[in-house]
């Protein structure tokens, strides 16, 4: 830790405005800057299942967040949001890379792209969701790192036509005076620019520019041989965000303190730390790396220090590639859900046992929410696409077992978990909608519920027996409200893929649209004294089915009015015949034909009446 910073006797006022009103609990035992002076935080990581890369750069005051994240081939740097839990990608037009840095409390998100020719120009995503470029006047490149909440102006550094940068905020160019180098990162509300320049003898200083126009360096004498020294934000009680790095080191991220004492930020367990803002509550938001070479987003909440050493424990896990059995270790700050324990896992899906009714739960990736609770004491199947080394940070359990927060059980080579997902489409609402999977090498079935349009399918064996092998066909039915069939029997077979994912993810379209009429075998038959008679219809039309005996004669019509397209087979919606003629008389035994008839077609089957 640093024991100095140099600065001006406009800072040292304005240090007397943040002292009065810093939000962070300090060590009330410090009385002056050489004594101990401690910022405390618990620490949440924000993932994004499936996405190993996510550099989370900035927020709303509202839990949003923005940032970069890599495309899908993993090639190249784009934008993302994450509004309302909601990721979406952004790429701008023949870039080589698009990346946000600012996002507003309306949900515009600013940053830039790097063009075909390698030179930079800002973009804007307007509230319209659309990308649009925005270059400083005059300056042949320019990069945005910040956006007003109040105004809406951008700030961020500029590159002039004689390969100057300098800073620029809202319509204004900051330059530092004598620096050969300007660049601003920040804008708060109160008109405070935050930034660094780089003097002729190539040091680097941080600097403060108030609404006057004058300015302050912020320096940091006791840090030798520096590559480089970021001021990167300031929230409006004056508290500062910078991070720096000398010769030798990593970068590392640090808070500026009351009395000029930088402390160090750095999310536990991580192998390096970016912090790149700070909300006007004091909580800060960045990315660390953990030890598996994966990037996640975080977010730091201020609390006492006593909340911060209980939430302050780190337990180390390695998953190895394919399916795991994992217990949670540690209680985080934020109650985990199976959404976030595959975000920090890097997993493709998390299976538990559902202790009421005693059948295995999935949760995928491509789910509409964010799954089940993740508890202490119990233990979850995990099944990751490649090795992975991460850390747990929070509390130890108080009402569990210590043996139950157990470390990762390392996978067998057997496929013991599996799980069968997808989306259902071809109707506005699927309540009451079940889905049967069937493994037709093994004939075990598996039923479970459709939520929304989503369905997930889970079955383990918790004695590490494979359950699912390369080439089984699994069958799938869609089940509607009172047992009406809604779909073919679909059928699909498991690739390598879906074996090391450990999930066959399906799309089922055209749920309730048959693609052609069509006349089923009657239910039971033989039969006596009734029965019914199941048809699909591929398109809206009248309907009639009409009853004869071996000779041909009629011996009774079934008038079914004007039907919709769809599937009739439940005896709610079957044809059903009581098998009476028309004038109510029972038929005799025998054999007998029944036909469809339709606008566009006549089908017609066999069915027995067995006395």
């Amino acid at each position: 830790m640093f024991t100095q910073i140099r600065i001006s006797s406009f800072f040292n006022v304005f240090t007397l405005f943040v002292c009065l009103n810093f939000i962070f609990i300090l060590n009330t035992a410090a009385q002056d800057k050489n004594q101990s002076v401690e910022v405390n935080y618990t620490y949440e990581s924000i993932d994004v299942p499936g996405v190993d890369f996510l550099a989370l750069t900035a927020s709303s005051d509202f839990g949003d967040y923005a940032g970069f994240t890599k495309s899908a081939d993993g090639r190249k740097e784009i934008a993302f949001t994450l509004i309302n839990g909601v990721f979406t990608t952004y790429d701008f037009p023949g870039s080589q890379k698009t990346h946000f840095f600012a996002l507003g409390n309306n949900g515009v998100a600013a940053g830039h792209y790097k063009d075909s020719d390698g030179l930079y120009h800002g973009v804007v995503l307007d509230e319209n969701g659309e990308l649009k470029q925005y270059d400083f006047p005059g300056a042949v490149q320019t990069f945005i790192f910040g956006i007003s909440d109040e105004t809406g102006a951008l700030s961020g550094n500029i590159v002039d036509a004689d390969g100057v940068t300098h800073g620029f905020s809202g319509d204004m160019s900051i330059t530092f005076p004598g620096a050969v180098k300007t660049y601003a990162d920040f804008v708060n509300s109160v008109g405070v620019v935050v930034g660094s320049y780089i003097t002729a003898e190539g040091t680097v200083h941080g600097f403060m520019r108030a609404p006057d126009g004058s300015f302050t360096t912020i320096d940091v004498p006791e840090l030798p041989n520096l590559d480089f020294l970021f001021v990167n934000a300031i929230n409006n009680k004056g508290v500062v965000i910078f991070r720096a790095k000398a010769v030798g080191d990593i970068q590392r991220s640090y808070i500026l303190l009351p009395g000029g004492i930088p402390y160090e930020l750095r999310f536990p367990g991580s192998v390096s730390t970016v912090v790149r803002n700070i909300n006007q509550d004091g909580s800060i938001i960045g990315y660390y790396d953990s030890a598996d070479g994966r990037r996640h987003g975080f977010f730091g909440r201020p609390t006492t220090k006593e909340m911060s050493d209980y939430f302050s424990n780190v337990f180390n896990i390695t998953l190895t590639k394919g399916l795991n059995m994992l217990s949670l270790p540690l209680s985080s700050p934020k109650p985990m859900t199976a959404k976030s324990l595959a975000g920090i896992a890097g997993a493709t899906v998390v299976i538990a046992l559902d202790a009421d009714s005693q059948r295995f739960i999935g949760w995928t990736p491509s789910a509409p929410d964010d799954g089940f609770p993740i508890e202490g004491g119990k233990g979850y199947i995990v099944n990751v696409p490649q090795t992975r080394n991460f850390a747990f940070v929070g509390s130890h359990w108080t009402n569990q077992e210590e043996n139950t927060a157990a470390p990762a059980i390392p996978k067998t080579q057997q496929a013991w978990a599996f799980v069968v997902n997808g989306h259902l489409k071809g109707k506005s609402v699927f309540d009451g909608y079940k889905v049967i999977v069937r493994n037709l090498r093994t004939n075990s079935v598996i039923t479970t519920s459709v939520q929304g349009n989503y369905f997930a399918a889970a079955t383990a064996d918790l004695a590490r027996r494979s359950v699912v092998q390369v080439g089984d066909v699994i069958e799938l039915r869609i089940i509607g409200p009172g047992g009406n069939v809604e779909s073919q029997t679909l059928s699909f077979k498991v690739t390598p893929e879906n074996l090391a994912n450990a999930v066959l993810s399906v799309n089922l379209d055209s749920i309730g649209q048959p693609s052609k009429n069509q006349l089923l075998q009657n239910y039971p038959n033989p039969f006596n004294p009734e029965t019914w008679i199941p048809y699909q219809l591929s398109q809206d039309s009248p309907v009639s089915v009409s009853i004869y005996d071996a000779t041909g004669k009629l011996i009774r019509t079934l008038s079914l009015g004007y039907q919709s397209a769809g599937y009739y087979n439940s005896r709610e919606r079957a044809a059903y015949w009581d098998g009476r003629n028309a004038i109510g008389e029972p038929v005799a035994s025998g054999t007998y034909f029944y036909q469809l008839t339709t606008p566009s077609s006549n089908q017609t089957r066999r069915l027995v009446i067995l006395k």
